[in-house]
């Protein structure tokens, strides 16, 4: 509401009066799924996590890639006064040249190259800490040029919490109305034979002891045809000395 050229917004005054002249300064900021550090905060760190980038805002273009690369100087947050209680975080950054070719180049695997021997020409470095995503410079492990000392591969690392899907997956689930499928078995050749009281014995041993059996019964009945037919003969002899 504007009456005789005064604003009676109370929280749009709160915001032009501009923030509180005492910021609160942070080495570590969580946002959006990352964890930024400062460049002195995790320089000497196993995880660099102060790499930086930032869309070029006034491309029209229907590249995917960041357009700025960075690393993190400084994490602000500004406090507004009045009754927005409103708080912003800032981040310092010191941005490499983003000229195609010269800062910025993309290599045969499709990786985006950062030269970060050079820096960007005009002093911007400011930028809301909700429009920063995060990246890794990692340096090529065998550089034959020394004029490629100074370009490493820009790695856009994945927030946390969030899983990268194909955008073609089809999660419908898959049913066969129709199963005819043929299945195939394949004849198990069993070695052992097992009791109902836990021993087991070897089915070949049991097919030998059979085959003895067999033959032991056979020399048995061979022996009593043998006793049977000399019973016979002597039976004979005696009727004829009768």
């Amino acid at each position: 509401m504007v009456e005789n050229n005064n604003i009676n917004i109370p929280w749009l005054q709160a915001l032009a009066h501009g923030p509180m002249t005492k910021v609160t300064c942070w080495p570590i900021y969580f946002c959006r799924g990352y964890i930024f550090h400062t460049y002195d905060h995790g320089k000497n760190k196993t995880n660099a996590n102060y790499g930086v980038c930032v869309k070029d805002t006034s491309s029209h273009g229907g590249s995917t890639e960041p357009d700025f690369y960075g690393v993190l100087q400084e994490i602000y947050e500004l406090h507004y006064p009045g009754p927005v209680h409103l708080k912003i975080v800032l981040f310092k950054c010191n941005w490499f040249d983003s000229t195609i070719g010269k800062g910025v180049r993309m290599n045969k695997s499709g990786i985006i190259d950062v030269h970060t021997g050079r820096r960007h020409g005009k002093y911007d470095p400011f930028i809301l800490a909700s429009q920063a995503d995060q990246v890794c410079y990692i340096p090529y492990p065998r550089v034959t040029q020394k004029r490629d000392q100074h370009w490493k591969a820009a790695i856009v690392i994945q927030p946390r919490g969030k899983i990268l899907m194909n955008q073609n997956f089809d999660s419908t689930a898959i049913q066969h109305s129709d199963d005819n499928s043929v299945i195939s078995t394949d004849l198990l050749h069993v070695e052992t034979l097992v009791y109902p009281h836990g021993q087991t014995e070897n089915l070949e041993e049991v097919e030998e002891e059979e085959e003895e059996e067999e033959e032991e019964e056979e020399e048995e009945a061979g022996l009593r045809s043998d006793a049977d037919d000399e019973n016979n003969d002597y039976e004979l002899t005696d009727e004829e000395s009768d």
